[in-house]
Parts: C-alpha cells; structure tokens; sequence
C-alpha cells in the first residue's frame, strides 16, 4: 500500500484519534495529581509496636481523606502523604494516629495549591519551549533544502505531528481518569523525544533523496524515502514498547501510568513520524503548486 496516495485515510484516523482525545478531555476533565493541586506529608514513628498497615488504613475509614502513600519507614516509622491539607486537617491526621498508639511527630510539609499552580505553569513553559526549539532545530537543519518546501515548514509539520503525539495519551488519560502529575509530564517530553527523532529520520532521508534526484516529483521523492526508513521505525519502535509493557505489567501499580503514557505516546509517535509529517510535506507542496499556478 502507497503511504502518499492514501494520506487522507491516514489522515482521517488520525482526525478521529485526536476528536475522541479531545472529547475525553472536554467531558471528563484532567485528573491532577497532587504535584499540581497540593500535598502534605507527615512522618513519624511509633513508640512501640506499630500497627499494622491495614490498621492504619482503616483507621481513615469515613475521614474523607485521600491516602497517597501510606508507607512502612523503618522499624517503627511512618511515612504518610495525602492531598493539601490545613492545620485542622493535619491535627486530624495526627490524632488518628494517636489513637492507634503512642505516636511521635518527626515532620510535617504541606504544599499548597500555589506551588501546584507554579508546576503547572512550568510544565506548560517545559512543553512549549520544547516545540519551539524543535521548530528552530529543525528549520536550521534544514536550510540547505528550501525547494519544494522551505525548511522551516519541515518544524512546522514536526511540531504539528508532536501535538497529535500529546494528545492521544492525554486524552486517554483523562478517559480512564489517571492522574496528570510531574512523572506523566516527564514521559509526554520523553514521547517527544523519541517521536522528532522518528520525524528527523525520514525527514533526513528525503533530504538525501533530493538533493541525489535528478527527476521526479516530490511525491514520489517522499514515497521512496518512507519505504526506504519505515521498516527501521516500526522496529525500533516495537522493540521499545515490548520493554515497556514487561514494565507496564509487573513494575508494579506506581509504574503503571508512566508506562501507558510512554507505550501509548511512542505507538503514536511512530504512526505520525510514518503516516503524517512527510504526507504532510506532500500536501503542502500541493497546496503551493495549485496556489502558484
């Protein structure tokens, strides 16, 4: 099957994948975890015998407090982390504590929802800086290769690849209702990564390709050029989520967002890389054409 000659089939499923993104979000809304709206941690440790986890869990029962982490810290310490709380709410959780036994306070933090604000902030400074670098990257390295397209439409077409690789997982994201926190934004700048290396391979080629030709349409030029780094893509690509999903699988439940968010982004990044940013380039060297002539 010619990748070029059917682009808006290619095209239409991906309309279809970033639509359903983008209702998942509309309707469901981001699940923020406590890195962007808040937390508090407490530590302490238990003169005694500590009770079990379980214990202390149900001790919580009916307090209208969301347990994070409840964790063992060494022989009779406790570590605890929950969303932001006030100085009522952290008396309350010491308290529950206390009754289980004489329990002794080595520190408490809580940050409230204006660092989360900052974080938020700054994710959205981290990914928008990241774009643009991409544009200027790319544009650069291009500059010897201004005919057909102008290099920097080959940023534009990798930033605009990069926006459908962020919305995919986001959307499923927010469809299963998994916390958006620092660990989800690290694996969407990781997706962008690996997917513009992906984009740069075959962009690369079809530079190669036209600077070689002597003849032949653009077209054609980028048909070649995707035949000739489609199978080294895919490769790579399904040897690095097969790795994820061993992690996805039996890392564990705190590792298990991180990883759907890479296997998800890199499957997607790959499809883009592939089926949309040169197709793209194609389309845009139509458009020039038609609007020339």
């Amino acid at each position: 099957m010619k990748i070029i000659a059917n682009r808006t089939f290619f095209y239409s499923f991906s309309i279809i994948l970033v639509v359903a993104s983008l209702l998942a979000l509309a309707i469901n809304g981001l699940n923020f975890g406590p890195d962007f709206t808040g937390d508090a941690v407490l530590e302490g440790v238990y003169v005694g015998a500590r009770p079990s986890l379980d214990d202390m869990r149900k001790s919580f029962d009916g307090k209208d407090i969301d347990i994070i982490a409840l964790e063992e810290k060494g022989q009779n310490g406790v570590f605890f982390r929950t969303r932001f709380l006030d100085e009522a709410g952290h008396q309350n959780i010491l308290n529950t504590f206390k009754s289980k036994g004489e329990f002794i306070e080595q520190g408490f933090v809580s940050h409230g929802p204006t660092v989360g604000k900052q974080l938020r902030r700054n994710a959205v400074v981290a990914i928008l800086v990241t774009l643009l670098a991409i544009i200027c990257f790319i544009a650069y390295a291009f500059r010897q290769v201004s005919r057909p397209v102008s290099s920097w439409i080959y940023g534009v077409v990798a930033v605009v690849a990069l926006g459908h690789d962020l919305a995919v997982p986001t959307g499923l994201f927010a469809l299963l209702g998994y916390q958006i926190d620092s660990l989800y934004i690290s694996a969407l700048l990781t997706v962008l990564g690996f997917s513009v290396h992906d984009t740069i391979v075959v962009f690369d080629r079809l530079r190669e390709n036209l600077r070689k030709s002597s003849g032949g349409s653009f077209a054609d030029i980028a048909e070649r050029s995707l035949r000739e780094t489609i199978v080294r893509s895919i490769n790579t690509s399904l040897t690095t989520i097969l790795a994820l999903s061993a992690v996805y699988f039996f890392g564990g439940e705190a590792t298990q967002p991180f990883a759907l968010a890479l296997i998800v982004g890199i499957a997607v990044g790959t499809y883009s890389s592939v089926f949309i940013a040169t197709p793209l380039l194609v389309t845009i060297e139509g458009w020039k054409n038609k609007k020339g002539g």
